[in-house]
């Protein structure tokens, strides 16, 4: 039997924001624009204990709540966020599914067949290493199929983790309402309690289906199926391909101490060339983040000759890019990231005769950077590098000033 988990960030925007602001955290905060006709995006769970939901006019939410936060939008630290969840999730499985910028389905029967653990156990692993990394919190369903475990993530939120497995259909889906079923919108309700139709248990009763079926039309059987638990639908791994790899950290106090950023730029550049590494990717474009307030930030990208996720090169184009940029003001975020990534296999360069030993570096790692990654991925105790790695940053800033002259 398959197990499929289906992991749901909760409240992701406000969550994000307050990952970067944790002086919102416990206030009742609202993610939309400062304007009379905004509209609210997302109410963190404070927010909602008021009646705020998302799609509901700002000057209605202040009506429910006067002291509530409204916090402007900022799809970039989104996007980051999400990137980095969904590799997170990627290494307990690969075979994952993004349903959306803060959800995804992941098979993890292969996980289960590798690793005596009870599922339960690795939700729990997962959602506290999603919190550890990130400062998000998630839901999780454990189920045989995709409806189910979608079923199960919505039934606890925060931080919950419910398992729906064959038996427990009658007792935790059945006595649900019609409102609670995925794929029944506001439209549809009515027209169902019209019809007497008001639990998942009334879909589930084929005695219903002929009475079901003009609402349904020719989802009727899908719609009688899931009632009964059953969902025939595969995990679609196309969907799965990350377009960046990126990493950034938000500091205990705002600070222009340079060498403290050329360090934390240092120990961003080595997570993501071990995140891009360990998924096989590559890439010719590396960016850079500075945040100087929550309404202020700057992003500068670069263009280099060759693919690559080597961390000193990373590292290297990272203090380009910040000498390039930066100007003693006090920041209070700084990120690295590798865009447009794809596979070594993918990999469709013109090799000159004069580079060929270099570009083919590139698609076949060297003896030495696999054996150091083997050890590495075996003891989490100790950390290899290089001997390389450990030059003086000045001297690693002099080298690619130079080369770039």
């Amino acid at each position: 039997m398959q197990i499929i988990f289906h992991i749901d960030l909760n409240a992701f925007f406000a969550s994000a924001e307050i990952s970067v602001h944790p002086e919102l955290k416990g206030k009742p905060i609202v993610i939309c624009r400062e304007s009379k006709r905004s509209i609210v995006t997302t109410a963190s769970y404070e927010a909602r204990k008021f009646g705020i939901h998302s799609a509901m006019p700002l000057f209605q939410a202040k009506k429910l709540c006067p002291h509530l936060i409204s916090v402007e939008p900022h799809f970039e630290l989104y996007k980051t966020l999400s990137q980095n969840f969904f590799e997170i999730i990627a290494t307990f499985s690969p075979y994952l599914e993004v349903a959306s910028i803060d959800e995804c389905y992941v098979d993890m029967t292969e996980y289960f067949q590798n690793h005596q653990e009870h599922p339960q156990n690795v939700a729990k692993k997962i959602q506290e290493k999603i919190y550890d990394t990130l400062l998000l919190q998630c839901s999780i369903g454990i189920a045989p199929n995709k409806f189910l475990a979608k079923m199960a993530s919505d039934m606890k939120k925060p931080m919950g983790i419910t398992t729906i497995t064959n038996k427990d259909i009658k007792t935790k889906l059945w006595p649900l309402s019609i409102k609670d079923m995925i794929g029944i919108g506001k439209k549809t309700q009515p027209k169902l309690f019209e019809l007497g139709i008001e639990t998942i248990g009334d879909i589930a009763n084929y005695h219903n289906y002929e009475k079901i079926k003009p609402i349904f039309g020719k989802n009727t059987l899908i719609f009688y199926q899931r009632a009964n638990g059953k969902d025939f639908s595969k995990i679609n791994y196309s969907k799965n391909e990350l377009k960046s790899v990126g990493n950034s950290t938000t500091f205990e106090s705002d600070s222009n101490d340079e060498q403290f950023i050329r360090k934390k730029f240092k120990e961003l550049s080595q997570e993501v060339s071990k995140r891009a590494k360990k998924r096989g990717l590559i890439s010719n474009s590396i960016s850079i983040t500075l945040k100087y307030s929550r309404e202020k930030s700057r992003t500068k990208q670069m263009i280099i000759e060759n693919y690559t996720n080597e961390e000193e090169i990373i590292y290297g184009t990272s203090l380009l890019l910040f000498e390039n940029i930066y100007h003693g003001e006090l920041l209070r975020l700084v990120g690295v990231s590798l865009n447009n990534v794809i596979h070594y296999k993918d990999l469709n360069q013109q090799i000159s005769l004069f580079d060929y030993s270099d570009n083919n570096d590139i698609v076949q790692k060297n003896m030495t950077d696999q054996i150091i990654d083997t050890l590495n991925s075996s003891f989490e105790s100790i950390q290899l590098v290089k001997a390389s790695s450990l030059i003086h940053e000045e001297e690693i800033q002099k080298k690619y000033l130079k080369n770039n002259e």
